[in-house]
């Protein structure tokens, strides 16, 4: 019987032991378990930390490449630095990163600071372009500025260009006669045809035409409501100094005078000394001898603006002199004599208070603001040089002739 206490007994222990240790070993597997997941999340936790670090850093490497390619563009340009700084530049503090791993939306509070906070920058960019626009605002004009305003609002200064020279201001002579039209107010326009009537004075059309215009029917011109031609007799070469008569000079004032046109002639001058521009006079009237003048008989005073001339070293005074004695020899045969000239060549190049005993003719395209500006006085004036007429091929001067209605 005691055998068979002691055999139980033995079997009982090894039952125990059995147990013990697959409870052990199934302890020891559920800890290991436990303990593989618990590794395994937390590596996925660190790894997805390590990404969302990687991501930011790269978003800020982004960001400050960005504006560094923005300072050297700015840089470049000229534009001087902005005022921003880096608290400003740090837009990682808006960037709620609770909501962006948890998917939770934002709360109330830190709404209103964004928004607060946003407009605070918004205030402190406006206030720094107030800031600047102020400054500009207050830059006061300098001393050259200062003598720009008053010479182009005082009435007596006006500007021009010289050949060779930049547009600069020229005193108005006070003792010149002044021009008296009332341009502003009584000249009309009417399909390229410019017409000027004020009081007793009034305007009838011409054109004036040199060999370039070539065949012309002048009838054509008379219909189209045009009264006069100024015509081109002859020049003097800038270069060579020649006297010579213009090709078509017989066939337009015959063609002309016959159409019923009034007619003059102008002399397109080179002369360098008072015996050239006598001679270009005589040899102007010497060739009208068989056909006469109704209109003026003009020198023409011109730059050669492309070219060198031989008169690129004349004064105004010496210009002015010229003229004179052309318009005093013409004048001693019984004609009238004129000056012709554009309007920077009689400011910049001649001296209009010496020129007030003879007619001048003006050379100013029109504008329609104020017609010309031009401060003297002058009797005819050609306002387009790219003029419509029928009966001429081309472009062509055209001009108005200022006349009391005694005159006509």
């Amino acid at each position: 019987m005691a055998g068979f206490f002691d055999y139980q007994d033995r079997e009982d222990k090894k039952a125990y032991k059995r147990t013990v240790i697959y409870f052990v070993a199934a302890s020891s597997l559920v800890m290991l378990l436990f303990l593989t997941i618990i590794y395994v999340n937390t590596k996925d936790k660190q790894e997805r930390k390590r990404a969302l670090a990687r991501q930011e850093q790269e978003a800020r490497e982004a960001a400050q490449a960005e504006l560094e390619q923005q300072r050297l563009e700015d840089e470049a340009l000229g534009i001087g630095e902005h005022n921003l700084t880096s608290e400003d530049l740090d837009f990682w503090d808006m960037y709620d990163k609770k909501k962006d791993e948890y998917n939770e939306p934002v709360s109330n509070n830190e709404v209103k600071e964004q928004e607060e906070r946003s407009e605070a920058d918004k205030d402190k960019t406006v206030s720094g372009n107030n800031t600047d626009k102020n400054n500009e605002d207050n830059i006061m004009p300098t001393e050259e500025e200062k003598e720009e305003m008053r010479k182009s609002q005082d009435g007596k200064h006006i500007k021009a260009k010289a050949k060779g020279e930049d547009l600069k201001w020229y005193d108005i002579e006070e003792d010149a006669p002044k021009n008296a039209y009332d341009l502003k107010a009584a000249l009309s326009m009417d399909e390229e045809k410019l017409e000027y009537k004020f009081g007793t004075i009034s305007t009838v059309r011409g054109v004036d035409v040199s060999k370039y215009q070539g065949d012309i029917d002048w009838t054509k011109v008379k219909a189209a409501g045009y009264d006069f031609a100024m015509i081109r007799l002859g020049a003097r070469g800038y270069e060579s100094g020649n006297l010579v008569l213009d090709d078509n000079f017989v066939a337009y004032i015959t063609g002309a005078r016959n159409a019923g046109l009034n007619t003059g002639v102008y002399f397109f001058s080179q002369a360098v000394t008072e015996e050239e521009v006598i001679e270009e006079a005589n040899f102007t009237v010497g060739a009208l001898m068989n056909y006469g003048a109704t209109y003026p008989i003009a020198i023409d005073m011109e730059w050669i603006e492309d070219d060198k001339a031989r008169t690129d070293d004349l004064t105004a005074m010496d210009r002015t002199e010229l003229a004179v004695k052309f318009c005093d020899t013409v004048k001693s045969f019984g004609y009238t004599p004129m000056i012709y000239a554009s309007r920077d060549m009689l400011i910049a190049g001649m001296h209009p208070d010496l020129l007030e005993d003879y007619e001048v003719w003006l050379s100013d395209d029109y504008e329609p603001e104020d017609g010309t500006d031009y401060p003297y006085a002058f009797s005819m004036w050609q306002y387009s040089k790219k003029g419509k007429v029928d009966g001429i091929t081309g472009d062509v001067d055209l001009n108005l002739r200022f006349m009391n209605s005694k005159e006509k």
